[in-house]
């Protein structure tokens, strides 16, 4: 067991009934000081130690200009955050500059402010030079506008190295310059964005009013490595540019664009990956989905649908200027366009040549593949325009109307049958020909639901699967500052939560062999739950079928109610039995959910004593029914609490990148994570969520290095992949890992 006190200086971790105490990663002169001005923040960082929080009083907040500028460590962030979540509203001429590494900005609001030419309402810059690791989370600019919309600033502008921007709000931007931008100064970014929403920008009356840019024309042959993910883009009209990108190898994944007038545009630069992106068009006019300009560009499992043919293609592969200048039109070479579904589309699905003759484009696209790629569509011709020399098609499938080019081998003129799923998107249906119907390509391990591809791949985006779906079209309840969600936040107090798969040990009363046992899931909490072994009803006048027995310790006396997370897949799934006290065996029926859907059942209530604090007692968890499924439960002095409150704390108790649950992010996680490489039935370490254990989940891992206990992080190098033996040579003491995986917090 893992607790861990507030401000407390030790973590004491338990293996059976032994313990051990760890210093925590928290320093000792950690602190919160509260600043009601933009004076008192920078006379709070005079002083600001790492891991301290700098409190801003609740309230309006008038033509503040804050300087945060300062150093924290990993682990140990300074941070700047609202007294509550939104409660601090920014205004007037209000503008803030983070500058220095390892700060964090949570929870303000700027809202019906305005700025002068060339200003930033956020910067990563600032007194301490380019800010570096540092973050701005759970954060909303509103209608920062000024009288006059030709006025050019920037809302947000990254500059250094390693800063994320994440789970903010963006809506109401009517003048010109770029929402988000990221400058650079020719050195690698290693930028992430991801998890926002950008909202409601109307079309400006020239080019300027894009929505993310990533470089400028003079600096697109640097390596930016910077990424945007899961971030939702509604009614984003500023510019035919929603998304600008004029850096190299940048990922673009697991977007979301709906009804947005413009396109995903790779502008300058090269090698950019642009993967399992949803562009809903919904019909509306200027809608489009990806503009294509540059070399060795990797453009798979996108779904486009509905759109209206901006750069007169659903896909527009721009012809290119011979000997271009740097804010020219570079040649299209070498890309690769997979897997991806077209359906309904005004204008042609794919077009070749986009801009040939005008503005001295003159130079069609060389060796590009198509392949895979599934078009369905009855308004205009499937291809339009000139392909360049060295093209490859293969396994495509097109219908609906007139190619619009010459038939070919790899291109197959067949209904591909498509259905409308139960979330509104054109699926494969059983008898599709799509189904096996692709030929592999190693860049493409999953479809744009993260399911995993296996044998014969599928032709389109979507792969023909029962398996798990771990990602869907974005809507405005997956993204955004939680704050304005109305996301509950875990509720105060002494708990015990408890994963259902970390039991201490099985038993079989019957000894039959019918025992429960655990299982990989991405719908469990951490990929894993425990199932309840088939057959018939258990009927307690004979006896239990199978037991799970948990050894558990709690810090603080009190009256605790359990809850449970747990689900069912029909009548006959949707029970378990629990018991009514400790070392007792279970007796209580609780009914499940039937839907397979995991949800919260309120159990018992149990009397922790004093006497009872530190003491192992065992709780047992009884078969009752076949197939169901406990996620985790939870022991909470609350006894009402909600489903939300609920999913609230077991979130705040998983740590992203503790692959074997040890409350520490630690190097026995990349054992973990390298054991089961490739995986999609050992998901353990799947980080992400995509269903395979791959490369993005070593960066998960990588990005979280150190959390959660002791703060080795500035001692050692984070191992790259196959690095991880000298590491655990050079401190075989500092790593554990606990039989039980329980936790607790007071």
């Amino acid at each position: 067991m893992v607790s861990s006190f507030s401000k407390a200086l030790f973590i004491q971790v338990s293996v059976g009934f032994s313990s051990t105490w760890l210093c925590m990663a928290m320093p000792l002169s950690a602190a919160e000081i509260a600043v009601s001005s933009a004076a008192d923040i920078s006379a709070a960082m005079q002083t600001a130690q790492p891991g301290d929080t700098l409190v801003m009083t609740n309230g309006t907040w008038v033509d503040q200009q804050i300087d945060f500028a300062g150093f924290g460590t990993t682990g140990s962030e300074i941070t700047l955050r609202a007294q509550t979540p939104g409660g601090v509203t920014l205004t007037g001429t209000s503008m803030l500059a983070i500058s220095g590494s390892h700060l964090v900005v949570d929870g303000l609001n700027f809202e019906n402010g305005s700025l002068g030419e060339g200003d930033h309402v956020i910067q990563f810059r600032g007194s301490e030079g380019n800010a570096s690791y540092s973050r701005v989370t759970n954060t909303q600019i509103k209608d920062y506008n000024p009288s006059d919309s030709g006025t050019r600033y920037f809302w947000v502008s990254l500059y250094g190295q390693n800063n994320r921007v994440d789970h903010s709000t963006f809506s109401g931007q009517s003048h010109s310059g770029v929402t988000l931008v990221a400058w650079l100064d020719g050195s690698t970014a290693n930028h992430r964005i991801d998890s926002n929403y950008f909202a409601d920008r109307p079309q400006g009356p020239e080019n300027g009013y894009e929505t993310i840019r990533l470089g400028t024309s003079a600096f697109g042959s640097t390596n930016a490595n910077i990424v945007v993910e899961n971030n939702l883009f509604e009614r984003t009209d500023g510019e035919i540019e929603i998304i600008s990108n004029k850096s190299n190898e940048n990922t673009f994944q697991y977007n979301t664009f709906r009804e947005a007038a413009g396109t995903l545009t790779l502008r300058h630069g090269h090698r950019a990956t642009v993967e399992g992106n949803f562009f809903l068009g919904e019909d509306k006019a200027g809608t489009g989905g990806i503009r294509v300009i540059g070399e060795d560009h990797v453009i798979i499992n996108n779904y486009i649908a509905n759109t209206d043919g901006r750069a007169d293609g659903a896909i527009s592969i721009s012809a290119g200027v011979e000997n271009t200048p740097a804010n020219g039109y570079q040649q299209v070479k070498n890309a690769l366009i997979a897997n991806n579904t077209i359906v309904d589309v005004d204008g042609a699905a794919i077009k070749l040549d986009h801009g040939l003759g005008t503005s001295d484009r003159t130079v069609l696209a060389e060796y590009v593949t198509l392949a895979n790629n599934l078009i369905y569509s009855s308004q205009d011709p499937l291809f339009d325009g000139n392909e360049g020399s060295g093209w490859t098609w293969q396994n495509n499938i097109a219908y609906g109307t007139s190619l619009g080019i010459p038939s070919r081998p790899g291109i197959n003129e067949v209904d591909p049958l498509l259905e409308v799923g139960g979330d509104g998107l054109w699926r494969l249906s059983s008898s599709s020909p799509a189904i096996e119907g692709g030929i592999a390509l190693s860049s493409i391990t999953t479809d744009m639901d993260g399911q995993a591809r296996i044998g014969v791949v599928d032709i389109g985006a979507d792969e023909f699967s029962t398996a798990q779906i771990v990602r869907k079209p974005l809507t405005t309840d997956d993204v955004g500052a939680d704050w304005i969600l109305g996301i509950p936040t875990a509720p105060s107090g002494p708990y015990l939560v408890i994963e259902a798969e970390d039991y201490s040990h099985i038993l079989d009363p019957d000894s039959d062999g019918d025992v429960w046992t655990a299982v990989q899931d991405v719908a469990a909490s951490n990929g894993a739950a425990l199932e309840s072994p088939s057959g018939s009803r258990t009927d307690l006048s004979v006896s239990h079928e199978t037991l799970a027995v948990y050894d558990l310790l709690f810090s603080n006396a009190g009256v605790y109610t359990a809850y449970y997370r747990a689900r069912g897949f029909s009548s006959s799934t949707d029970s378990f039995y629990s018991p009514d006290g400790f070392d007792a065996d279970p007796s209580v029926t609780e009914t499940l959910s039937s839907d397979g859907l995991f949800d919260w059942v309120t159990g018992e209530t149990f009397v922790i004593s004093e006497s009872n604090v530190g003491m192992p007692l065992e709780f047992r968890l009884g078969r009752r029914e076949r197939d169901a499924q406990l996620d985790a439960f939870i022991f909470h002095m609350d006894s009402d609490l909600t489903s939300g409150e609920l999913d609230a704390l077991l979130e705040a108790m998983v740590i992203s990148g503790d692959y074997n649950l040890n409350g520490t992010v630690d190097a026995a996680d990349y054992t973990v994570w390298a054991d089961s490489f490739g995986s999609t039935t050992n998901l353990a370490a799947d980080g992400n969520g995509n269903g395979v254990v791959d490369a993005a989940d070593y960066t998960v891992w990588a990005d979280n290095f150190g959390a959660g206990g002791t703060n080795i992080s500035g001692q050692l190098q984070i191992p790259e992949p196959g690095g991880l033996a000298v590491l655990i040579l050079v401190l075989p003491q500092l790593f554990s890992r606990t039989e039980q995986k329980l936790r607790s917090s007071i």
